[in-house]
């Protein structure tokens, strides 16, 4: 009989004591939690959006949020702090973090430094529930499952656009309205595959130069030298993070993109890792077009659709 908590993947609220939050506790939250980030288009998106209610006023129509984090200053001596994790406490689909602390100063030091526990917590949440609205019967899973053992959750109505060898390319298209008007929404993933030699091949520079290579020959604009490329200078910079998922070591690039001799760009997000056989680097792409609206919130949707394939 529970509520659908809501799809607000990029808001936290916070419950505390309003003297934390209106203190140098709620500015530590802020300045960790609402950073920008700076490898979208201007202008930049922040991190999360974060709001604060106190404890025992958490009202009916805020009780379907998608993210509460508790915080409690109290007399508690324990020196690790470990987030204490519930879910759908009031509507399904919801998450809880609850974070004790000994006193103002362990809670600021805590999401001064630590604050990427936090977020790793949320991250995977949130990815866990967008991949429950998607579908393992889709487009992608029909040309991968049997030809590379890969099995991805996305939309169903995702569309095959070119497929070459070790290359392919599907999008959705949907229209958004705004004050402005109806305007186009490009979602799309790029996946290929090439031999593996050395560990070098997992390189930013190794992986920029084939994304571009493969931009140029395939991803093509209307007109014949449009095509896609990374966009590299001072206000975009492509950030390169390596990380471990179900223990496979994976190699993630952040950045933007654009078409060359063309208007179009936007964000995109590149995971590449090896095969089960680790004879082939799988490298798998997600780009979004949305020149009117907030890209991060699409983004998160390609992340989820790639993360649940890794194997």
């Amino acid at each position: 009989m529970k509520p659908r908590a809501k799809k607000n993947y990029s808001e936290i609220l916070f419950s505390l004591e309003k003297k934390y939050w209106k203190g140098d506790l709620g500015k530590t939250m802020k300045n960790s939690f609402e950073k920008l980030v700076k490898t979208t288009p201007l202008p930049y998106e922040k991190e999360f959006e974060i709001d604060f209610v106190v404890p025992n006023k958490i009202l009916k129509n805020i009780k379907n949020n998608n993210c509460f984090i508790f915080v409690q200053i109290e007399n508690f001596h324990s020196k690790n702090i470990v987030p204490i994790i519930k879910k759908d406490l009031w509507a399904n689909r919801q998450l809880i973090i609850e974070l004790k602390f000994k006193s103002e100063k362990a809670a600021i030091n805590y999401f001064k430094h630590k604050n990427t526990e936090v977020k790793s917590i949320l991250k995977d949440f949130n990815y866990q529930k967008i991949q429950k609205d998607f579908t393992e019967k889709n487009t992608i899973n029909d040309e991968l499952e049997k030809s590379m053992n890969l099995t991805f959750k996305a939309p169903e109505g995702i569309k095959l656009n070119k497929r070459a060898k070790d290359f392919w390319w599907w999008s959705t298209l949907e229209i958004q309205k705004d004050q402005n008007g109806s305007h186009e929404i490009q979602k799309g993933i790029v996946l290929h595959q090439n031999d593996y030699i050395n560990k070098n091949q997992f390189e930013k520079s190794n992986l920029l130069w084939i994304k571009d290579s493969l931009g140029k020959t395939y991803l093509t604009g209307k007109s014949d030298n449009s095509f896609m490329k990374t966009v590299e200078n001072e206000l975009s910079k492509t950030i390169d993070t390596s990380f471990y998922i179900k223990n496979k070591y994976v190699k993630q690039l952040k950045g933007c993109w654009r078409m060359e001799n063309d208007k179009m760009g936007g964000p995109f997000v590149s995971y590449s890792w090896l095969n089960l056989k680790k004879t082939k680097i799988i490298t798998a792409q997600g780009y979004v077009y949305a020149p009117n609206f907030e890209k991060s919130k699409y983004l998160r949707e390609l992340e989820a659709i790639i993360i649940s394939g890794i194997k």
